[in-house]
């Protein structure tokens, strides 16, 4: 049975952000996707173990789900027809799109030295 941690929050998001995949966890309000579970979660409901090396591992933070960094994601990529899924990849064709502007023309004097 894993010996479970309480961590201070400094300390915990130095774990997340180190065991990441993405390294992306700018506070512990941030959620992730996890794999095994298929359900959100974050920082805070991290499960931190230490084991009998004094290592400390990191869990998911649903109950009773032991998916590990691995398998944590920003969005469920795994099932294209779930809504936060959709949500995210609108989300990257919005940011992707060019912005309305000036054109810029052969006459432009503009030009780095």
């Amino acid at each position: 049975m894993p010996k479970y941690l309480e961590l201070p929050f400094n300390k915990k998001l130095n774990l997340l952000r180190e065991h990441d995949m993405s390294g992306d966890w700018p506070n512990l309000d941030f959620e992730k996707w996890c794999l095994h579970c298929d359900k959100k979660f974050n920082g805070h409901s991290v499960r931190v173990w230490e084991d009998e090396q004094g290592q400390l591992w990191l869990e998911c933070g649903t109950p009773k789900c032991n998916g590990s960094p691995i398998d944590w994601a920003d969005y469920p990529w795994w099932n294209d027809d779930h809504p936060a899924t959709k949500d995210y990849l609108n989300q990257q064709k919005q940011s992707a799109k060019p912005k309305r502007g000036r054109k810029k023309s052969d006459n432009d004097d503009d030009i780095p030295f």
